[in-house]
């Protein structure tokens, strides 16, 4: 597990998401992480079709991936915790 990556998801859900986005199996590409861009911009997803729509940001991440991009993850992580507005 790294620090930034896509945010892992139990088996269930991941089979529930493949069928329908099978694009969610190019997340098993990277390393999971603590933190991660669909995270960040969409937040807790209590659903697969939010689960799907949270992808779309991961998989913004992994064509952008960047030193860059992981420290404004992580700033906005950051950010999000001291404003206590996370989920």
């Amino acid at each position: 597990m790294s620090l930034v990556g896509y945010r892992p998801e139990r088996q269930y859900y991941i089979d529930k998401i493949v069928e329908k986005a099978p694009e969610y199996r190019l997340l098993f590409k990277i390393k999971p992480g603590i933190t991660s861009w669909g995270q960040v911009k969409y937040g807790y997803a209590e659903n697969v079709d939010q689960m799907v729509e949270r992808l779309k940001y991961d998989l913004l991440y992994i064509e952008n991936m960047s030193l860059a991009m992981d420290i404004k993850i992580m700033a906005y992580t950051l950010l999000t915790v001291l404003r206590g507005s996370g989920q």
